[in-house]
């Protein structure tokens, strides 16, 4: 990582990156050699887990070669540039907290596993409930099992990137952290605390 002062080491804050995105970016090769990338929901547990149709192009990719990267943000905030000049585009930054895990594909084929899987996927994206557990045994889930598949991303190397302006100067962040708590929303004060952290 070229910046060195928002390379994050430490698997914990990692850790919490990739157990609270939403949303997640799967790159992996095409066997025409462009990359392809695809959105995804998802959980953690060490490894990337997701549920996916048994055929297509994604598929065909991973069953061709395995290798993937992984991208997911946690948090996200644009800084508009008017927070320190009224003139200077330039001063526009964004802060966030992301994760990027590179490893290899692969199909989950045991059906406990598999459905012990797509639970942890509705609790996590359905936590207010109101589903019947998926069961291999489950006469309503039989069918839909069948046609679909549950993969998992083994972490090789897991890298983050947290950026809380620790590129402006001390003076700068205070400026914005005093800004951002007089905006007030709930987002702005979550990134008011986050970049104050860095201020030694």
């Amino acid at each position: 990582m070229r910046r060195k002062e928002f390379e994050v080491k430490e698997r914990e804050p990692i850790n919490e990156v990739l157990k609270t995105a939403e949303i997640g970016y799967l790159s992996f090769n095409g066997p025409d050699g462009w990359p392809r990338v695809t959105p995804l929901n998802f959980v953690y547990d060490g490894r990337i887990l997701w549920h996916g149709a048994i055929a297509g192009e994604r598929f065909d990719c991973l069953k061709h070669d395995p290798r993937a990267t992984f991208v997911a943000v946690s948090a996200q905030l644009y800084l508009p540039s008017h927070l320190l000049s009224e003139e200077n585009a330039t001063a526009a930054t964004a802060a966030f907290k992301s994760a990027l895990v590179r490893g290899r594909c692969q199909a989950i084929e045991d059906p406990e596993e598999k459905c012990s899987i797509l639970n942890r996927l509705m609790e996590k994206y359905q936590p207010e409930g109101r589903f019947k557990e998926i069961s291999p045994k489950d006469p309503m889930y039989e069918k839909v099992l069948r046609a679909t598949g549950v993969y998992a991303l083994t972490a090789e190397e897991v890298s983050g990137k947290f950026k809380f302006c620790q590129n402006k100067s001390k003076e700068d962040r205070q400026k914005i952290v005093a800004k951002l708590k007089n905006r007030g929303l709930p987002v702005d004060l979550m990134f008011s605390e986050e970049i104050r952290k860095t201020i030694k």
